[in-house]
């Protein structure tokens, strides 16, 4: 990519943030917030999350 593309890039999206409105870029980062995986899950895979989940089930009053 040479450098006119990216300026050209980079305004694109510039000129597309400033037109939408507040109220929108906010909902759409609450939702990007929402899908994110866990940080346990992201770095070392599956059995760190299962092992709290595990532990986290046990503490559970019955």
């Amino acid at each position: 990519m040479s450098t006119n593309d990216y300026v050209k890039y980079m305004t694109e999206k510039l000129i597309q943030r400033m037109e939408t409105p507040k109220s929108e870029r906010k909902e759409m980062k609450k939702e990007q917030k929402e899908i994110k995986t866990p940080f346990l899950v992201n770095w070392f895979g599956m059995v760190p999350f299962s092992i709290l989940m595990l532990l986290k089930k046990d503490k559970q009053p019955l």
